[in-house]
């Protein structure tokens, strides 16, 4: 481990250690994502102003990690998923440290775990006829619109205009599903029934269409250091970071360097269900 890193960095990487150890029991290929694998690339380790760690598996094996991990997992790591927590309205599973707090502004009026996490993300096939990603993103438009209604934007984050048609089509979405976790198990439903393609998607990723690469990117995987141990990236990482990012290895402007949370509270050393 490397000691400059922040408590909270700190917290974050012992949950991914246990998160890594886990997929090796299990046999499960994980890949590290977005921000991460650019610190790894960059820094050797985290992005100093980053705070999180993305890591993605493949739908077959990620299914299996969300059927085996928990009963791995020490007490109080929790593996949240819309099935296990109810209220929580993301597609993608995280590993809570249910021993702090990590509040953002977006899930803070919801009655979930709020502990520090990691993210990982389930990686689906990826329609190759344009006629089919036309169908495909219209469908998710429609679960959006419904899902986003659990979420708080701050104000002036998004137009009024945007703010008025969201709300429209939420409501009317709504009809249909009233639950709205209803609507996540549906989009995720869709996503993980794509057919087979030579294209993978991260549908939940920050970075939306720029995360559809070829399959033989990700392959088996090659070996790089992150924070003094050896974690898996995409066979084609580099080819995967200059799609993302462009010229990766170029820091941002001072400006920029910083964590891409809206956070309403962070405390390591006591548990979300103080402020809850």
């Amino acid at each position: 481990m490397i000691s400059n890193m922040t408590e909270l960095q700190k917290c974050v990487y012992d949950i991914f250690c246990t998160f890594r150890n886990i997929c090796d029991l299990l046999g499960i290929k994980y890949y590290l994502m977005g921000g991460t694998l650019l610190g790894t690339v960059r820094h050797q380790g985290f992005i100093p102003w980053d705070d999180d760690i993305d890591v993605g598996i493949m739908r077959e094996e990620y299914d299996v990690f969300l059927t085996k991990a928990q009963q791995l997992l020490p007490e109080y790591y929790f593996l949240q998923t819309y099935k296990t927590d109810p209220g929580y309205p993301l597609g993608i599973a995280k590993i809570r440290d249910s021993r702090t707090t990590f509040i953002e502004s977006q899930l803070n009026k919801l009655s979930i775990n709020h502990g520090v996490y990691i993210d990982v993300f389930p990686l689906d096939y990826y329609p190759e006829i344009s006629t089919k990603q036309i169908l495909l993103d219209f469908k998710r438009n429609i679960y959006k619109y419904r899902i986003r209604q659990q979420l708080h934007f701050e104000d002036g984050k998004h137009s009024k205009i945007a703010e008025a048609v969201a709300s429209v089509l939420g409501k009317l979405i709504s009809l249909k599903y009233p639950n709205v976790s209803d609507a996540v198990d549906a989009r995720d439903r869709l996503y993980s029934g794509m057919p087979k393609s030579r294209l993978i998607a991260n549908y939940y990723g920050a970075w939306k269409k720029k995360e559809i690469v070829p399959a033989d990117w990700y392959g088996e995987g090659v070996p790089l250091t992150f924070e003094g141990v050896v974690v898996r990236a995409p066979k084609e990482y580099k080819k995967w970071l200059e799609q993302v990012y462009g010229n990766y290895m170029e820091l941002p402007p001072v400006e920029k360097r910083v964590s891409h949370h809206n956070i309403d509270v962070i405390d390591i050393k006591n548990p979300y269900t103080m402020y809850f």
